[in-house]
């Protein structure tokens, strides 16, 4: 007799900014869906939490009273039993966690953005000295924090909270009694095992290997290496599998934060016992043709395919796939069965039960019958809705606190930042080499990385009955003062939610390109990996057909007019002395290494950091000094408080400053690039110069390589090189720099008498250069 299981779950849940309003509606379509199976249970694969405006404001003490009520009712305890409760970071987010009866969450990768004593704030018990109800501080969390690559013990905040084996769900549970009577459960394990229906689920959490690069783990390592390495995860996860079949659990599933579907997919298949694989950290959507009727969240890209994909394991048995995007903007709903042996049946997933459910009012709407009955008092929506309220009321002020003006959308959704170039992208970065400059103007480039962007300034509304989205500036808000186009200290905080510090490094040219190598050596199509850059001061392109380390196939530095001041590579190769150096500002979390760049120790001993330097306060006053939201601030008032940003978002076959040559021809470097390189070669027996390459290129439109040519003989280089050449001594020059060999007597000839005829020694230097001998020589 099979065995029938709904599977309600979400991924990167990601509060921090606004969409954490989307909450509320996203715990109605859970309320309703679990009373739909009588075998339900709801499961998260992680970020439940990021930093930003709004899990800072859960920090507040002017939450207290929200964060109270809502325990109290989420707990079954009297009105006004939980006054001791305090107000901290992601407690707002546990309490939605377990208003909806959740499970487990993955520990996710954003849970550690500010260090490991956000997740105890999150989960443990904390209870007063009396023993009374009253005097609970926090009567942490009713679900655990799940992964199996993680070891706690050595981290000052975790390593109490952590079990290192598998535990009935039951034990991760103290009700606020038990916890003012001192009991300290369990909050963090590999596994947990649940029971439906009279039937043990497994449920195994995985964290992403790049950890360490990409967030503040603090003590906590990450076992099997720090690369994505799907055959050593496997080798973590299989005795966990194994452990838990000898227990007599046969329906498993992996709740995995691995950041990209592609290697949640290789995994599945390494495994054998693994029945559902949730993948998480890369905001994927799933949608079949029913999802897509039933309506998808407004903006929705292109799914990256079916739910749920369906593969086999390493035995050859089914394995389905699962994942939404993130932000609670879905509710993912897997209803599956299984067979007496606890084998996923595939037949039994049907498309009209199985799929992703958006949050809007629309879907809410059609489910409860109207908004109303959704929220009506008593309803787990109606508990999310006060308390996301309060929440929303506390960060309203930020709203009316514009910094600058925009008459555009300002590109900042993930699928953008961390593939292309945006305009979002463009303007943060020229604010952060702005704000540098005003401590050390040589500062010539700015690199930051695409995953630090994590939403769009503007709004997005669907247009007609068609579905067709329309992105438009950030709106008016009359109620708060807030003008049509303008940017928010909310907008700032919401976008750029790490609020990162500056440094100014000194890369040599060799580390740049290393360094923008390194940004692309991830691109690929359905790929958006955080490491992707955003510029300024320079522009580049690349080539993802090609092998990581061998993509960037042109990069210049240019001014401040967009003009070519020094090409670093050129065909692939990079251009002029590797040792050189420039001044480069960037966040202080990739000056140390962070997303993997090469810029960690023993790279930028020149390192100066923006919030330790001398940098004047300025007009805005509600970031940090030296950090990102400062200088994006900063610069608005500077450059946009009157007349409006109006840099149109481009597709990524019309981008400058990041060219993708899979979308695009290669326009970064300008002109005759390998012919005046020749050129080089011929008159000064050297290879040439990255600022020399770039100013002739960038006069190449108005010179043509002969007028160049006869630039170069005319130079100082040239002069001090050669002395004063007779006409056979110039020619017999050109046939050793150019042809590498002597003169035959007919050549010599033919060259003199070209000379004699009146042509200039630079038209004949370019006729050696674009010879077809020299040609076939530079290969």
């Amino acid at each position: 007799m099979s065995y029938r299981l709904q599977l309600l779950h979400a991924a990167d849940m990601e509060g921090g900014g606004g969409d954490l309003l989307n909450a509320p509606n996203f715990v109605s379509i859970v309320d309703y869906l679990e009373d739909l199976e009588s075998n339900s249970l709801f499961v998260s694969s992680g970020d439940l939490v990021l930093p930003g405006p709004y899990l800072e404001a859960a920090s507040d003490d002017s939450l207290q009273p929200a964060l109270q009520a809502a325990a109290e009712t989420i707990y079954d305890q009297p009105e006004g039993s939980l006054e001791g409760i305090t107000a901290a970071s992601g407690r707002v987010e546990t309490l939605l966690a377990d208003l909806m009866d959740t499970e487990a969450v993955t520990l996710g990768n954003h849970e550690f953005d500010q260090g490991t004593g956000l997740i105890a704030d999150m989960v443990a018990a904390r209870a007063g000295e009396s023993g009374e109800l009253a005097d609970i501080e926090w009567p942490g969390s009713g679900f655990p924090y799940l992964s199996a690559n993680l070891d706690f013990s050595a981290d000052e905040a975790l390593a109490g909270l952590a079990s290192g084996e598998p535990l009935e769900d039951a034990a991760f549970r103290a009700s606020p009694e038990a916890v003012a009577g001192g009991a300290t459960p369990p909050k963090l394990a590999p596994a947990m095992v649940t029971e439906r229906g009279g039937e043990q689920i497994g449920v195994i959490g995985l964290t992403t290997q790049i950890l360490e690069s990409v967030s503040s783990p603090g003590g906590t390592e990450v076992l099997g290496g720090d690369e994505n390495d799907m055959p050593a995860l496997a080798e973590i996860v299989q005795p966990v599998v194994d452990q838990l079949e000898s227990q007599g659990v046969n329906k498993i599933i992996l709740a995995s934060h691995l950041q990209q579907i592609q290697l949640e997919e290789e995994l599945a298949t390494l495994l054998d016992g693994v029945d559902i694989v949730m993948a998480g950290g890369s905001n994927t959507l799933l949608a079949d043709q029913e999802d897509s009727e039933r309506g998808l969240f407004p903006g929705a890209g292109e799914p990256y395919k079916q739910y749920p994909i369906m593969t086999q394991d390493a035995a050859g048995d089914d394995v389905a796939v699962i994942n939404t995007d993130g932000g609670w903007r879905y509710v993912g709903r897997l209803v599956a069965e299984f067979d007496d042996q606890g084998r996923l049946i595939k037949e039994s997933i049907e498309p009209q039960d199985s799929g992703v459910y958006a949050s809007t009012d629309e879907q809410v709407a059609d489910l409860w019958g109207s908004r109303e009955a959704a929220f009506a008092e008593g309803t787990k929506g109606a508990v999310a809705e006060d308390l996301v309220g309060s929440v929303q009321d506390f960060v309203a002020e930020q709203d009316g606190n514009v910094q600058g003006l925009s008459d555009v959308y300002l590109e900042g959704r993930r699928e953008a930042v961390r593939t292309e170039e945006t305009n979002l992208g463009n303007l943060t970065a020229d604010a952060n080499r702005w704000y540098a400059r005003q401590v050390d103007d040589s500062v010539q480039v700015s690199i930051k990385n695409g995953g630090g962007i994590r939403e769009p300034i503007g709004t997005s509304v669907v247009e007609g009955a068609d579905g067709r989205v329309e992105t438009l500036p950030p709106q008016a808000n009359e109620e708060i003062g807030k003008p049509a186009g303008g940017v928010s200290q909310l907008d700032i905080g919401a976008s750029l939610r790490f609020n990162n510090d500056l440094a100014i490094v000194s890369l040599s040219r060799e580390e740049l390109v290393g360094a923008l190598e390194h940004a692309v050596a991830a691109s690929a199509p359905d790929v958006t990996a955080g490491q992707f850059a955003q510029v300024s001061g320079i522009r580049y392109s690349f080539d993802w057909s090609q092998p990581a380390g061998e993509r960037l196939q042109s990069a210049a530095i240019v001014d401040d007019n967009g003009d070519m001041a020094d090409v670093l590579v050129a065909n692939g190769q990079l251009i002029g002395n590797a040792d050189s150096e420039v001044r480069v500002v960037t966040l202080g979390f990739l000056a140390d290494g962070g997303d993997g760049y090469p810029l960690g120790e023993g790279v930028n001993d020149e390192r100066v950091d923006l919030v330790e330097s001398d940098i004047a306060a300025g007009e805005s006053t509600f970031a940090k000094t030296g950090t990102e939201q400062d200088a994006f601030a900063e610069y608005l008032q500077a450059m946009y408080s009157e007349t409006p940003f109006a840099q149109e978002e481009t597709p990524a076959s019309e981008d400058k400053r990041i060219q993708n040559l899979n979308e695009r021809g290669d326009s970064v470097l300008v002109g005759n690039v390998d012919g005046v390189a020749r050129l080089y070669d011929a008159a000064f027996d050297r290879a040439a110069d990255g600022s020399g390459l770039g100013y002739w290129l960038g006069h190449s439109e108005q010179l043509n390589l002969d007028d160049i040519a006869d630039y170069f003989v005319s130079s100082q280089e040239y002069a001090a090189l050669h002395g004063n050449l007779d006409d056979d001594a110039y020619v017999d020059m050109l046939y050793a720099n150019v042809l590498e060999r002597e003169a035959d007597a007919d050549g010599r000839d033919y060259w003199m008498q070209q000379l004699q005829s009146g042509d200039s020694r630079g038209d004949v230097m370019v006729g050696f250069t674009e010879s077809e001998e020299s040609l076939m020589l530079a290969g």
